[in-house]
């Protein structure tokens, strides 16, 4: 379906709207399922996120959720106008800083991607994240003084790795581009041990 003008000035507004710091990560995901299911495809066209990128699964699991709650797209495109209604928009009001008239849209330009591009792993702070080498990862750090603990994107999901960050200095609340911090990350990706970890923070 093609998002009609309505839809795309409440995308727009969204993407940069501050009401969306006080909602739940619920109605965070499901924006974003309704959001992809308008301007993608009603149902995910790519593969389900491994459990290892606790970010992009949540948003897959959103977008399948929607494709099968609704299956006309008007519905579902009032959905989406009754949320942004909640947060304050109104017909049409959009972003006039927007730079692409809602391309930039839904929750921000991070929401557009599902996932995780494909890199091979390697020895920086992101590759030995993911394979979950603790002692390179340590050694590395050790080895380079100015490395930027809170680059480290959604995709490691290893409680030692985590331990390890934030015993090396890690901030344990900074957020996400679609708001969620990693506690909320962990949450989502009902890794209750990591949770734990962050909530005794």
């Amino acid at each position: 379906m093609e998002p009609s003008d309505s839809f795309r000035d409440a995308a727009s507004y969204l993407s940069n709207a501050s009401s969306l710091a006080k909602v739940s990560n619920g109605v965070k995901l499901e924006l974003y399922g309704l959001f992809k299911y308008a301007t993608v495809s009603q149902n995910p066209n790519v593969s389900r996120p491994s459990i290892f990128d606790m970010t992009g699964r949540a948003k897959w699991d959103a977008w399948d959720a929607a494709g099968k709650r609704y299956t006309d797209g008007a519905e579902a495109e009032g959905r989406y106008l009754e949320i942004a209604r909640d947060l304050g928009w109104q017909p049409g009001e959009s972003d006039p800083s927007s730079e692409e008239h809602g391309g930039a849209s839904g929750m921000g330009v991070a929401v557009s991607s599902m996932a995780a591009p494909e890199t091979e792993i390697d020895n920086t702070l992101h590759g030995l994240a993911i394979a979950g080498d603790v002692n390179k990862l340590e050694t590395l750090i050790s080895l380079d003084r100015d490395i930027d603990l809170n680059a480290l994107d959604d995709f490691a999901s290893h409680i030692e790795i985590v331990q390890l960050l934030l015993a090396k200095g890690a901030d344990s609340s900074i957020k996400d581009p679609d708001d969620l911090t990693p506690l909320e990350l962990a949450e989502i990706a009902g890794r209750e041990d990591i949770a734990k970890l962050l909530s005794n923070r």
